[in-house]
């Protein structure tokens, strides 16, 4: 009887247990979907204060689709927007082709071509946040592949959105009668935007 059996069955299995074993994701991959954005307001003039509903709508206990709904506004009905949360479930994806440096918050990047920059939520005024090399950025400057010139002249821009993001936008809302609850549906308010007036879009 071969005494080493047992010992070579061993070695066997953990080289088959490890071989099962995921392999560490390398620094350049995406982000972990989904990002969630407690407090951020997707687009410049963006603000949470007193809103009007411009329909009725439905307002959920808890963020989250197809959850029971706490009250229902009608149109015209003026509320609060407490908070919101922008979700991002699938990220922005831009790749350059040649090196570029780029300003963020957080410091200088430089990005390669075959690299990519994954875009998370909107900042406004040209800014955003983005994911690049296994960490986040905050106010990325965006002027190298999303501004009008890329749109119709794109060699003057070294980057290119390859992949649009998706997002979720949800918001905090309490009625008159102090009442609090969820809507993932902002585009049935008005009030939302600071620049142009107290009561735009």
């Amino acid at each position: 009887m071969n005494r080493y059996l047992p010992l070579g069955g061993a070695l066997a299995a953990i080289v088959l247990v490890s071989l099962r074993l995921p392999a560490q994701a390398p620094a350049d991959a995406g982000p972990p979907m989904p990002y969630e954005d407690l407090g951020a307001c997707p687009f410049e003039g963006c603000v949470y204060r007193q809103w009007t509903a411009n329909r009725v709508v439905a307002i959920r206990v808890e963020r989250r689709t197809g959850a029971r709904v706490a009250f229902r506004l009608k149109k015209g009905e003026k509320v609060t927007a407490v908070n919101g949360m922008v979700v991002t479930t699938r990220p922005g994806r831009v790749e350059f082709g040649q090196p570029q440096d780029i300003e963020t918050a957080d410091g200088r990047i430089r990005v390669a071509p075959g690299q990519t920059l994954y875009l998370l939520t909107y900042e406004g005024e040209g800014y955003t946040k983005a994911w690049f090399n296994g960490r986040l950025y905050r106010s990325v400057d965006t002027q190298h592949f999303y501004n009008g010139v890329c749109d119709f002249n794109p060699g003057r821009c070294t980057g290119k959105i390859v992949e649009k993001g998706q997002v979720e936008w949800w918001v905090q809302i309490r009625n008159a009668t102090g009442r609090v609850g969820w809507t993932d549906e902002p585009e049935a308010f008005e009030g939302k935007n600071a620049i142009g007036g107290a009561l735009q879009n």
